[in-house]
């Protein structure tokens, strides 16, 4: 079964043993297409919580995991929530909120959730 855009549902998906490489998803050229701006959100699954909320185009929604990666000795609320949740073996639940708006649209989306 397809996902249909309006209820998209993505994980990090990544090893966290010794040697294990990282995925990083990707939308495909035709989902990005589709999606255009669009508002986001990251959620803990040890709690089901939202701890992020952002807009984003392309593969932005993914970012976040190869932030947490690659840049260690950066610390901020976000990026050591990712790497806790991956320490604890999980993985990063996204969810699309809302697709296909405008940049000004997105940046008010984000704003009032």
């Amino acid at each position: 079964m397809r996902p249909t855009l309006s209820v998209f549902m993505t994980t990090f998906l990544w090893g966290v043993g010794i040697g294990d490489v990282m995925e990083i998803p990707q939308f495909s050229q035709k989902a990005k297409d589709e999606l255009q701006s669009y508002v986001y959100c990251l959620v803990d699954p040890r709690d089901n919580k939202i701890f992020y909320i952002g807009k984003g185009k392309d593969n932005r929604v993914f970012a976040h995991a190869n932030d947490a990666l690659e840049s260690g000795n950066v610390k901020t609320d976000k990026l050591d929530k990712i790497r806790d949740i991956i320490a604890d073996g999980q993985k990063v639940r996204h969810y699309i909120i809302r697709h296909k708006l405008s940049e000004e649209d997105a940046l008010t989306v984000e704003s009032v959730l």
